[in-house]
């Protein structure tokens, strides 16, 4: 059985292998062996969609604590990730009067006093900031490449490259986690639509964005599992900040999808795919397939 891994965001720092072995070991911890009797690959696209992002970003304005740079001159990325950030202040309780005054703080000449929704971008940032620093700016990471393979022409083209030829081998179990299942879902609804022959016994999904409205917008319709994935499978942990603890269900996005949201992701942000991985509903699942 042919077995494909697709990463997350922010893994530029890491190299393919480094990524392999980690998702690797963090299966066979749990189950030693699982994946031997497979052929398995890393679709890789880290450092490839980390340039197309910060190649991006002209006019370059540091958000969060951990100065991510996000390009002010740009409306439809700015309005992209006031979209998201506004979903996860909205499900955490928090009202417009508390972002107003947040708004209040921004200072300096970085941000025109004119350009409300970078301002008001701002003051989404430290809203969420006060709930969890590191929620913030990697949020803001996840959005970002996020748009940046969503609305960029050259930068899907880049990622798709490496992706679709792994993709096509048949048939395949699909092991995916954060960006890496909306690149999974695009890719997958376009062989559909173009009749590539493939066979999906099983595709994985694992705190999967693919349930927020600026994603589903992006992204647009259809939204279905397409026919030749016989089973997918959605984990996610409530806590995951990056899925809203969101089920990919016929309300949020599309019917046919088994969701178990029962994982506990022991990572400092509930997000981390070494959290996901050695769940129990993964590994059965796995297990029953291969």
């Amino acid at each position: 059985m042919n077995i494909l891994m697709i990463h997350g965001i922010g893994q530029e720092a890491s190299t393919k292998d480094e990524l392999f072995n980690k998702w690797v070991n963090s299966l066979h911890a749990v189950q030693p062996g699982l994946l031997d009797h497979g052929s398995v690959e890393m679709a890789y696209y880290g450092a490839t969609l980390a340039d197309w992002t910060n190649g991006n970003t002209k006019t370059a304005v540091g958000m969060g604590t951990e100065s991510t740079a996000v390009d002010v001159d740009n409306a439809d990325e700015l309005k992209f990730l006031s979209a998201v950030m506004e979903e996860f202040v909205s499900a955490n309780g928090i009202d417009e009067a508390e972002i107003e005054s947040a708004m209040e703080t921004v200072a300096g000449n970085a941000i025109p006093m004119d350009n409300f929704i970078a301002r008001h971008l701002v003051g989404l940032m430290r809203v969420v900031e006060k709930i969890s620093p590191a929620k913030g700016s990697i949020l803001l990471r996840v959005i970002r490449q996020g748009h940046t393979y969503l609305t960029s022409p050259g930068a899907a083209k880049a990622v798709d490259d490496i992706v679709r030829p792994l993709l096509q081998r048949s048939p395949q179990v699909l092991i995916t986690h954060s960006l890496g299942t909306v690149i999974a879902f695009k890719l997958l609804r376009e062989m559909e639509e173009t009749g590539t022959g493939v066979q999906i016994p099983l595709l994985v999904t694992l705190g999967s964005p693919l349930g927020l409205e600026a994603f589903k917008a992006k992204l647009g319709a259809p939204r279905r599992k397409p026919a030749f994935v016989e089973q997918w499978i959605n984990f996610y942990d409530p806590s995951d900040f990056v899925t809203l603890g969101k089920p990919l269900n016929e309300k949020n996005f599309a019917s046919n999808i088994h969701n178990d949201g029962t994982v506990d992701n022991d990572t400092f942000n509930a997000h981390g795919v070494i959290g996901y991985l050695p769940h129990k509903g993964v590994i059965d699942v796995l297990k029953s397939v291969l």
